[in-house]
């Protein structure tokens, strides 16, 4: 038991702390060859550890579209959004934001699959839209006292938190055939392939060849192969609601590795922000099932 948590533990300090890593990494390629990168990194890893032969053998016409669809969302389309708006906003907004992304879920589970959410559930809702407002009207600074413009890049992570409910729902209900971890590892490998042909035919792959030895370092840290695969291990040995008590220490993460690796300011109206961000995750979820995906791609 005391292994799982840990595996649980490490999962949230990877992601948390993989804002700054891209943050730094966004400094030498686009979002695309990075995305790439990743990809690749992540897919290498994961093949390496995978357990079981065969992985793709036996999917029919609909089982490959599910994978396409849950892969075009939790592997390319959520690491390209936040790769996006890390150009744009701070690694310290990135967490705290993403860290409201239960009470997507929970909103979209109500709302297009009929599950019922309570009183608390729906004050616990109003907390986290409230907290996430704190964080998104919070100034940001730097060290020597720059300001870092926030807004269009916390409208993008917004966007990817609704992204990250469609993906956490889809892997919750689709090819339930296959355990949690083939369906990441399968997943990561089709991002590859697409994110292979994207940068192929953009011409972004070119920017990995001049990338330096720091931007390299920054690239294979933020791989998420590892993040994914001691998620999903905990998940399956622990369960989903034991688990995403968790994921309350990742944006802690990340406001850390903000301030150690960029320099990041902490606003106080910004930690008040987050503080009801997860009160209200935490009243939201309070006695639900949750889906069993992570919560976080970067």
């Amino acid at each position: 038991m005391a292994k799982t948590r840990l595996k649980l533990l490490l999962a949230v300090l990877i992601w948390g702390a993989s804002f700054a890593f891209t943050k730094q990494a966004l400094a030498e390629v686009s979002p695309p060859a990075l995305v790439l990168a990743r990809c690749g990194l992540g897919s290498l890893f994961m093949l390496g550890l995978a357990r079981t032969p065969g992985l793709f053998r036996g999917l029919d016409a609909k089982a490959w579209l599910q994978l396409a669809a849950i892969s075009l969302s939790g592997v390319v389309g959520q690491q390209t959004i936040q790769a996006c708006a890390l150009r744009h906003t701070s690694a310290n907004h990135a967490g705290w934001i993403l860290a409201a992304t239960p009470i997507a879920v929970a909103l979209a589970m109500a709302l297009f699959f009929g599950e019922r959410m309570g009183r608390r559930s729906w004050h616990g809702l109003g907390l986290g839209a409230a907290g996430t407002l704190l964080v998104v009207l919070s100034s940001q600074r730097v060290a020597g006292g720059g300001l870092i413009p926030t807004g269009w890049g916390d409208f993008l992570v917004l966007l990817s938190c609704c992204n990250w409910a469609l993906y956490v729902i889809m892997m919750d209900r689709w090819l339930k055939s296959r355990s949690q971890r083939d369906v990441t590892v399968m997943s990561m490998v089709t991002g590859l392939a697409v994110m292979a042909a994207a940068t192929l035919a953009g011409g972004q792959w070119h920017e990995l060849m001049r990338v330096s030895a720091k931007g390299w370092a920054s690239l294979g840290l933020l791989s998420s192969g590892l993040g994914y695969l001691f998620w999903n291990a905990g998940v399956e040995e622990l369960g989903p609601s034991a688990a995403a008590a968790f994921l309350y220490l990742e944006p802690v993460a990340a406001l850390a590795a903000g301030r150690l690796m960029l320099g990041e300011a902490v606003a106080a109206t910004a930690v008040l922000g987050g503080a009801l961000i997860l009160t209200g995750v935490y009243w939201v979820n309070a006695g639900r099932r949750l889906p069993s995906a992570p919560e976080e791609a970067a």
